[in-house]
C-alpha cells in the first residue's frame, strides 16, 4: 500500500463529504477508507473541520480566479457572460466532489471560515451582476432586467448541472455551456429578431 499524504486525506474527505455530507462522514470512516487508523490519520489532519476548510478554500480560489479574469476581460457583456458560464461549468465538472462539497457543505464550516466563504461568493456573484448590468446599459440585454434576480437565476441554473450532467455522455461541457449561453442571451435579448453574436 502506498504511503498516504495530506493531499490523499483531503481528496478522500472531499469525496465522502460530497456523497454522505459533512455530518454523515466520520473520521473513523475516513480512516477506514484510507487504510489509516488512529494516530496515523491524525498525523495528517487535526479535525474534520480542517478538512472541510481545505476543500472549500480550494474551490473558492478556483471561482475567485474566474471572477478576477472576467473583471479585467475586454469585450461585450455577451462575451463576458459566455466566459463566466463556460468557466463556472468547467469548475463544476472538472471536480464534481469538490463542487458539491462547496455548494452543499459550506454552511457547516466554523463561523470565521464560513463568513469568509460567504463573502467570497458574494463577491463572485457581484461579477455576474456587473456583467448583466453592463449588458443592460449597453442595450445587449433588456432595459428592464432585474440584474440581482437574473444573477441568482443564472447561478442556480449552473449549480444544478452536476445533478444531471454526465461527462461521459453525448453532450460535452463546451456544447453544454454554449447551449446555456445561447438560451440566456436570447432570453435577455431586447430584440428577439436579433441573434447575439
Amino acid at each position: 500500500m502506498s504511503r498516504k499524504n495530506r493531499t490523499d486525506v483531503v481528496a478522500a474527505a472531499c469525496g465522502m463529504f460530497a456523497e454522505q455530507g459533512f455530518h454523515g462522514t466520520s473520521m473513523r470512516d475516513l480512516g477506514k477508507k484510507l487504510g489509516l487508523m488512529g494516530s496515523s490519520l491524525y498525523s495528517h489532519v487535526v479535525s474534520k473541520d480542517e478538512l472541510l476548510v481545505d476543500v472549500v478554500r480550494e474551490a473558492s480560489s478556483r471561482f475567485q480566479s474566474l471572477a478576477n479574469e472576467v473583471r479585467t476581460m475586454p469585450g461585450t457583456a455577451i462575451e463576458r457572460l459566455s466566459r463566466l458560464i463556460h468557466g463556472h461549468l468547467q469548475i463544476l465538472v472538472e471536480d464534481p466532489n469538490q463542487a458539491r462539497t462547496f455548494l452543499n457543505e459550506t454552511r457547516f464550516l466554523p463561523e470565521l471560515e464560513r463568513d469568509t466563504a460567504v463573502a467570497m461568493f458574494d463577491s463572485y456573484q457581484q461579477v455576474f451582476r456587473d456583467v448583466l448590468s453592463g449588458g443592460r446599459e449597453s442595450g445587449e440585454f433588456r432595459a428592464d432586467l432585474d440584474v440581482h434576480l437574473a444573477a441568482n437565476l443564472v447561478l442556480s441554473l449552473l449549480n444544478g448541472t452536476p445533478r444531471w450532467f454526465n461527462s461521459g455522455g453525448a453532450l460535452n461541457i463546451e456544447s453544454l455551456a454554449s447551449e446555456v449561453h445561447h438560451l440566456l442571451t436570447v432570453g435577455l435579448n431586447p430584440d428577439p429578431q436579433r441573434t447575439p453574436a
